[in-house]
């Protein structure tokens, strides 16, 4: 019987490998042609993260059927070298399930969030590699209205422009498009807090001659979440004076 292996631990060739990972975040990649895939990023007990590819009939054969929060186990799969422009993760390698993949539900492991927060002058420094997705918390301000943009002829889509504010004043640039946009829209429109923190992560640098402009959401891949119960956003909610912002 195969070890599990962690994510760290990859190196090739592999011999029978078996990861047990969480589904983090799952979309549809609209490059895939010849036949139905799913991308996912994973995570393993140890916090570190994978982008994979699943194909879809493997997970209707296996009889289940992969979701966002769940643990699974991964016997079989292929692994290759992670050459895409962007990576949502630092992870050099990419899982990918062949014909003998077998997909199992598997219990809990643990309830790490793998956030890996970057520091907002990192960022604004241009010090964060814009190759690899970076995760921040802090303060909504500058919160836009809703919008809905497109090419001409295309399909519009939603959009929405935001600012973030660090502990120590700093500001980052945001803006979201699609799902994200219209949550973001959704919670500040229902809120009645007069400071509302969140979470980003996993969320794209964009820079112009060089130069830091904004950070922006991977439809499908990025993630958001208000007021989260995590020891970074609980000590800012103490910093925050009265008549903050």
């Amino acid at each position: 019987m195969s070890s599990i292996m962690f994510f760290s631990e990859f190196e090739l060739p592999l011999k029978n490998p078996v990861v047990r990972v969480k589904v983090i975040s799952k979309w549809k990649d609209a490059s895939a042609i010849i036949r139905e895939e799913t991308q996912m990023l994973m995570g393993d007990e140890k916090g570190n993260t994978v982008l994979g590819t699943i194909v879809d009939e493997i997970m209707i054969r296996n009889e289940c059927i992969m979701f966002e929060g769940e643990w699974y186990e991964i016997h079989g799969f292929k692994l290759m070298y992670n050459f895409r422009r962007f990576r949502v993760t630092t992870n050099r390698f990419h899982v990918f399930t062949g014909e003998n993949t077998i997909i199992n539900n598997v219990p809990a492991r643990t309830d790490c969030n793998y956030y890996g927060f970057k520091e907002f002058k990192t960022i604004l420094r241009g010090l964060a590699h814009p190759m690899y997705s970076v995760d921040v918390y802090g303060a909504m301000v500058s919160v836009g209205d809703l919008e809905h943009v497109g090419a001409p002829g295309g399909p519009m889509i939603p959009k929405m422009r935001f600012s973030l504010v660090n502990p120590g004043y700093k500001h980052l640039n945001c803006v979201a498009y699609g799902r994200n946009a219209v949550e973001i829209d959704a919670y500040w429109n229902y809120t009645r807090a007069n400071v509302v923190l969140c979470v980003l992560s996993f969320w794209q640098i964009e820079r112009l001659q060089g130069r830091f402009t904004f950070i922006t959401n991977i439809e499908g891949c990025s993630r958001i979440k208000f007021e989260p119960n995590i020891p970074e956003i609980i000590a800012f909610r103490q910093l925050i004076p009265p008549n903050a912002y």
